[in-house]
């Protein structure tokens, strides 16, 4: 019998490939200090839904004190996390625009990430 996690899992990528328009593909990147001259960066190639943030996310997301006007909702499933972390030290990166991770939340399930992202 499937884990109700493998069913919000599915319904995740369900929903990702419904909505295939709507979906931004890029890397989501964090830059690794280990002391030396160059710093590295570890790589997760990501899908991300853009959304506006509504009034209804001040009341039930944590971090939504930050929010503010001009900064993008982005849902993205936590499957697509491989060789990083997620970290308000992160980045992501579609095309031509770069956008910080300025706080996230991940859903009880750990099936998907609400970002609030920052174009920089």
């Amino acid at each position: 019998m499937a884990s109700i996690r493998n069913i919000f899992l599915k319904g995740v990528e369900t929903v990702f490939n419904v909505f295939n328009e709507a979906v931004k593909s890029g890397t989501y990147n964090v830059d690794i200090d280990d002391g030396f001259v160059t710093a590295t960066t570890s790589t997760d190639t990501i899908r991300c839904i853009f959304e506006t943030f509504e009034e209804k996310d001040v009341a039930v997301l944590s971090f939504s004190e930050l929010i503010q006007p001009q900064d993008i909702k982005g849902l993205m499933p936590s499957v697509d996390l491989v060789n990083c972390e997620m970290t308000t030290q992160g980045y992501c990166i579609f095309g031509t625009e770069k956008y910080a991770v300025e706080a996230f939340e991940l859903d009880p399930m750990d099936v998907i990430y609400t970002l609030l992202l920052r174009r920089v």
